[in-house]
């Protein structure tokens, strides 16, 4: 579902903003907002919160390039910043690269019964004050994830480590996710993972780019925390084009107060 709103003066229009919901519709994501200067993104975004506040919204979302002008305005609107994400475009050579997970590592598509596991990998590779924001429980976490379009293929895999031979596909730890998405010709990825060798984190890289074959551009979204990523990325053919600032409001939902009713005797 999609909400937009509108701002404007003297008959002009000064500001738009627009947001999705996310896995669920108690989070938002803010995924367009242009406003000709602060005071009108502070109202823009005002409009949002107390829509969001009547919907019972819990969480909103906002994703900014760290030198935009409207982070201060986001800031005064009640706006956190509570990580950085950087994205960059592989400009390498194509062609085959080696994809395959070496033993005693496993590459296979998501299935439902990984979200625990996913769970366990999350509280393990992301950092508290990043968690705090997106979600301390399954569930809270489960309800923030981004919600793709119907018209953005979409595929998740994991990475299982397996300390002895098995024929069940479910079976071993879960150390690396990867997320894959293409649209329009166009292709995006990124990966979390937990105590990885490089030699296991480029195959989750090469992975991403053989589901992305003929998309062009090919890019991959980086957390500030994860800095041997970005070493990789960078020594394997991709170059940083984009530095975005990430944000978070908590919305204050209304509580109705409790109505007293006198009980009969």
């Amino acid at each position: 579902m999609r909400h937009t709103w509108v701002s404007g003066e003297g008959g002009r229009l000064s500001g738009v903003v627009s947001v999705k919901c996310c896995a669920a519709p108690t989070v938002w994501q803010v995924d367009y907002l242009q406003a000709g200067d602060e005071e009108h993104c502070i109202a823009l975004l005002d409009m949002v919160s107390t829509a969001a506040a009547k919907l019972e919204v819990r969480k909103l979302f906002l994703r900014l390039p760290t030198a935009s002008p409207l982070i201060d305005g986001a800031r005064r609107a009640g706006f956190s910043c509570y990580t950085k994400d950087y994205l960059y475009r592989y400009v390498g050579e194509r062609g085959q690269r080696a994809a395959e997970a070496p033993e005693p590592y496993l590459l296979r598509p998501k299935s439902r019964s990984d979200e625990y596991g996913l769970f366990d990998l999350y509280n393990a590779a992301v950092p508290l004050p990043v968690r705090t924001a997106e979600g301390m429980t399954l569930k809270e976490w489960q309800e923030s994830r981004e919600q793709g379009s119907w018209m953005v293929q979409h595929k998740e895999f994991v990475l299982l480590f397996r300390s002895h031979p098995s024929p069940l596909p479910n079976e071993g730890s879960l150390v690396g996710w990867l997320r894959v998405n293409a649209a329009r010709g166009t292709g995006c990825f990124n990966i979390m993972f937990h105590q990885l060798e490089e030699e296991r984190l480029e195959c989750l890289v090469n992975y991403g780019l053989m589901c992305l074959d003929g998309k062009s551009p090919i890019f991959c979204v980086v957390s500030a925390f994860q800095g041997r990523l970005k070493g990789l990325l960078e020594g394997s053919g991709f170059e940083q084009v984009a530095e975005y600032a990430t944000l978070m409001q908590e919305v204050a939902v209304r509580v109705s107060e409790p109505e007293v009713i006198p009980m009969r005797a």
